[in-house]
């Protein structure tokens, strides 16, 4: 008698796709393509559909218009004005895409391109992942973000009420959604981004030897905002004659003198280059100003390097002050310095704090692990709700 083969779920996925979020929307594309043959994971990237609708780029440019002086200061609600023009061409994306394709589960992240999607998510069972939520960038923002993100509280409420799953990367962003909310705590579900720790894998670390310079490797493209110019200072002045500096940006960098520093651009994620950079540091430092999660930390703790970041948002989820590297008030450069000297000057400390980062990344941070907690969300979700195709 032959095997009846389990019939697959279909999920229909649509993502921001900008930063962090591409690199999220590739690593669930490739691991359940690969590794979790129970889902067909159907992914769409908005900006390809960007590109040929001329009403939703028209919509997006009226909307999205900055008045001057309000670049720093969101006095003209631009925020809120850009999403709810990200969230219109998003919903024509979706329904363009569902003519021709009908999903048991609908998938959206964030939530920033889901606001008007919601008789689409009463429609289908769904599930809207984030990183962040409105409430909270209120509160870690200076006046006026309390009144200008009011209005886009309002539309996240009626989004997470709308889905029947959130999922966050953040612990800190579950409780928002919860108390900030009311959304019931059995509708929220904290999974981290994986990392596909395979390619670490070949990373060991590595005593150094006594003649050998440790190396420090920041990765950031908004260098200013990630930090970038206080390592570069605090190692110009302090570093430079005792480690080496890679520096993985796009951005430009004021560097007068190229002394143990050196530069790379055009350095994708997953990289075998950024790979190869992993494996040769010693040190992963990013004290970033602002930084909502820091995907970055994930991989240098599945490359076994103890990490430097700030206490800032989710970081100190990630970077566990003490335990798997330090953690520093952001734009304090002294700080910064002690915390990078405690760990250049002490090859033991590096290794025990990169060896308890690669620990918890096998622990939390498992691409295919997460994704599979993520399968079963989408297999819950189709098997208990009926699913209406007509209008």
């Amino acid at each position: 008698m032959e095997r009846q083969t389990e019939k697959q779920i279909k999920v229909l996925s649509l993502n921001h796709y900008i930063m962090g979020h591409a690199t999220y929307q590739n690593i669930l594309e490739k691991t359940f393509q690969e590794h979790i043959q129970k889902i067909e994971f159907n992914s769409l990237h908005l900006p390809d559909y960007f590109k040929g609708d001329f009403l939703g780029r028209v919509v997006y440019w009226l909307l999205s218009k900055q008045l001057p002086g309000a670049q720093k200061v969101d006095y003209d609600f631009h925020r809120f004005r850009t999403e709810l023009a990200t969230s219109f061409f998003a919903r024509r994306c979706l329904e363009r895409a569902l003519k021709n394709y009908q999903p048991d589960v609908l998938h959206l992240h964030t939530q920033a391109i889901a606001y008007l999607a919601a008789p689409l998510l009463k429609k289908f069972p769904s599930v809207v992942s984030i990183d962040n939520t409105a409430a909270l960038l209120s509160r870690d923002r200076p006046f006026p973000s309390p009144i200008t993100c009011r209005p886009i509280v309002e539309v996240e409420r009626q989004c997470f009420r709308a889905a029947d799953h959130i999922i966050t990367w953040s612990e800190r962003a579950r409780r928002s959604v919860i108390d900030d909310y009311g959304i019931s705590p059995t509708k929220v579900t904290h999974i981290h981004p994986g990392v596909p720790l395979e390619l670490f894998f070949g990373i060991t670390p590595k005593e150094k030897s006594i003649h050998s310079k440790p190396r420090l490797l920041f990765v950031g493209n908004d260098f200013v905002r990630k930090g970038g110019e206080d390592v570069l200072a605090v190692f110009m002045e302090s570093l430079s004659d005792i480690c080496e500096l890679d520096i993985v940006t796009n951005a430009f960098v004021n560097l007068s003198t190229t002394t143990n520093v050196r530069i790379h651009r055009g350095i994708g994620a997953f990289s075998p280059e950024i790979i190869k950079l992993y494996a040769a540091a010693d040190i992963f430092v990013m004290p970033t100003h602002e930084e909502v999660y820091g995907i970055v930390f994930t991989e240098a703790m599945a490359a076994g390097l103890p990490c430097i970041g700030t206490k800032v948002m989710a970081v100190p989820e990630l970077v566990q002050d003490g335990v798997n590297g330090f953690t520093v008030k952001p734009r304090d450069r002294t700080a910064l310095r002690e915390a990078l000297l405690k760990l250049i000057n002490d090859t033991n400390l590096r290794l025990s704090m990169g060896q308890a980062g690669r620990e918890i990344a096998k622990k939390q941070f498992d691409a295919l692990i997460n994704c599979q907690q993520i399968a079963k969300i989408f297999a819950n979700l189709s098997s208990k709700k009926n699913i209406n195709f007509q209008e």
